[in-house]
C-alpha cells in the first residue's frame, strides 16, 4: 500500500487539523506531516521521499515554498494531489477568475493598479459594487459599496494604512437567491446552501447557517471544469444562484468545512482520506 503524507501548517488548534488527527488513526499508511517542524531546505536533507503521494493542506503562499517542494517531489516521481502546486507559486481570486472566465460565468470584475484610475471602475460598474481582497477568504475582506462617496471613503481608509490597491478586486454585485458551497473530492462530494438573513455575507464563519443542496447537472459540469482547468483534485468553490444562473465567486484549494460537517452530517475528512487511498 502506498504511503501518503498530508502536509499541514502550524495551527493545531484549527478545527480542520484536529479533524484530520481524529480520523487518521484508522489509516496506517497515511501520516500527517507538520511542515514547519519537519521540512528543511534542501529537501535532500529530509526523509520526505519515503512517501509516495502528497496532499498539501498548506495555502499557496511563500511561507513553506510549497511550489518548490511540489516540483521537487514531482521531479522525483512522487504524486502531488492538487497539481496546481507544481505549476504555480501562488494562487489568488484574480488568478482563478482569469483562468476560468472563458468557461464558467463569473460576475464582472476589474482591477486597477493605481487609485488614479478609479474612474475606470466607475465607468464599468454600477452601484452597489463588491470590493474584495484577492488573497483573503472566509468573507473577511468583502465589502458592499453602495455609492461613490462610500467608495472614496473606503479607499481613503484602505490606502491610509499603506495597503496596495493592486490587491483589490472590484466586482459586479449579484443580488443572489442562493449562496452555495460545493466540495469536490475526486468528484462532487456534496453541496451546502449557506443562509444568513442578517448580512449579504452568507459564510458560515460570518454567522451563516447551512442546509444540504442537491448537486444538479450544471454544478457537476462546473465542478469538473474547475478540476480540469485548475488541475485540482480536492477543493471547494462558492456559487451564487440568480434567476437559474450560477455565478462562480471563489475557489479554495484549502477550505473551511466545520459548517459542512455540522449541517450536512457528512464526514468530509474520511472522504478525503478514502480518496487519497484510492488514487
Amino acid at each position: 500500500m502506498k504511503k501518503i503524507a498530508i502536509l499541514i501548517r502550524q495551527n493545531l488548534e484549527d478545527y480542520r487539523i484536529k479533524r484530520f488527527y481524529d480520523e487518521i488513526s484508522g489509516y496506517n499508511n497515511i501520516d500527517i506531516v507538520e511542515a514547519y517542524k519537519y521540512l528543511v531546505y534542501p529537501y535532500e536533507n529530509t526523509k520526505i521521499l519515503e512517501y509516495d503521494n502528497f496532499y498539501f493542506y498548506l495555502g499557496m503562499t511563500f511561507t513553506y515554498d510549497s511550489n518548490i517542494l511540489a516540483n521537487y517531489l514531482n521531479d522525483n516521481g512522487k504524486n502531488v494531489i492538487n497539481k496546481l502546486h507544481i505549476n504555480n507559486q501562488i494562487a489568488s481570486k484574480t488568478f482563478f477568475y482569469d483562468k476560468l472566465r472563458k468557461y464558467i460565468k463569473i460576475p464582472k470584475f476589474y482591477k486597477i493598479y493605481s487609485v488614479k484610475n478609479i474612474r475606470f471602475i466607475l465607468e464599468k460598474l454600477s452601484f452597489p459594487i463588491m470590493v474584495k481582497h484577492q488573497f483573503i477568504h472566509r468573507g473577511e475582506f468583502v465589502f458592499k459599496i453602495n455609492n461613490e462617496e462610500e467608495l472614496y471613503n473606503f479607499l481613503d481608509e484602505y490606502l491610509e494604512n499603506k495597503r496596495d490597491i493592486k490587491h483589490l478586486i472590484f466586482q459586479e454585485y449579484i443580488p443572489y437567491e442562493k449562496d452555495i458551497r460545493v466540495i469536490f473530492i475526486g468528484k462532487p462530494f456534496g453541496a451546502m446552501q449557506r443562509i444568513n438573513n442578517e448580512s449579504y455575507k452568507a459564510n458560515i464563519s460570518q454567522g451563516g447557517r447551512g442546509k444540504e443542496y442537491k448537486i444538479d447537472k450544471e454544478i457537476e459540469e462546473i465542478s469538473y471544469k474547475i478540476s480540469e482547468k485548475m488541475d485540482l483534485q480536492i477543493f471547494a468553490f462558492d456559487l451564487l444562484l440568480k434567476e437559474n444562473t450560477y455565478y462562480l465567486i471563489d475557489i479554495h484549494n484549502i477550505f473551511q468545512f466545520e459548517g459542512f460537517e455540522k449541517y450536512l452530517n457528512k464526514n468530509l475528512v474520511k472522504g478525503i482520506l478514502d480518496y487519497l487511498n484510492e488514487i
